[in-house]
């Protein structure tokens, strides 16, 4: 996977403050039995695609915001860290995040541990690619389509298009939880990150022959 691009994708998309609202569902006039059912499939039909737009808005507001900040030449790095790190925070689930990329060992940490896994990942996440903010150089954020992915989820496709040189096709999982969205996976070119970091996080604890410890260390080092 090209890094660069792997940079762009996440720093730009956690530059956004939560285009977070509440979809609630409006009451329903009363219909004849016969039609009943053809309506609710109506209403349920608009309600999925008025949550869609939604989560695509998100995702471009996203976008947006990470081309400001990125490019922004009176922003010290300092200062980018820290909006980097908020807006981090704010506009991805990190919880569900980080429990997937340590998979079924979750289970096997005590809670002490459990919790500095959690501070340890989210600081290895702001920690590395920060340090990558200058690799940014003028590329631009394509917002395309938005469509339903299971229960609970939207994928929502967009571009990373380059100065020169081919566009890179990132998807994002979104997810409406509590009336607010929120990324829990990017997929670059069809691989997904999460995936890609459980497979890290179980590549070291298996070196470590089973350890969680052994994550615990190595994701000090990473600060």
């Amino acid at each position: 996977m090209n890094t660069r691009f792997l940079t762009f994708t996440l720093t730009a998309a956690c530059t956004a403050l939560i285009s977070a609202s509440s979809m609630a569902t409006a009451a329903m006039p009363a219909v004849p039995s016969d039609a009943k059912a053809s309506h609710i499939l109506v209403a349920a039909a608009s309600d999925q695609s008025s949550v869609a737009e939604g989560a695509k808005n998100f995702i471009a507001s996203m976008g947006d915001r990470g081309i400001n900040f990125l490019g922004n030449p009176n922003m010290s790095q300092g200062a980018k860290t820290a909006e980097f790190r908020n807006l981090l925070n704010e506009s991805f689930d990190m919880n569900t995040i980080a429990r997937f990329s340590i998979g079924n060992s979750w289970k096997d940490m005590t809670p002490a541990q459990q919790q500095e896994y959690m501070t340890l990942f989210n600081k290895m996440i702001v920690n590395v690619y920060s340090r990558r903010f200058s690799e940014y150089r003028g590329q631009k954020f394509d917002v395309r389509t938005a469509r339903k992915e299971g229960e609970k989820d939207f994928i929502v496709t967009s571009f990373i298009v380059p100065v020169d040189g081919p566009q890179v096709q990132v998807d994002w999982r979104v997810r409406n939880k509590g009336g607010a969205y929120k990324v829990v996976d990017i997929l670059v070119e069809g691989v997904s990150m999460a995936m890609t970091q459980r497979s890290d996080f179980a590549g070291v604890i298996q070196g470590g022959g089973g350890n969680v410890d052994v994550l615990l260390s190595h994701l000090r080092t990473q600060q």
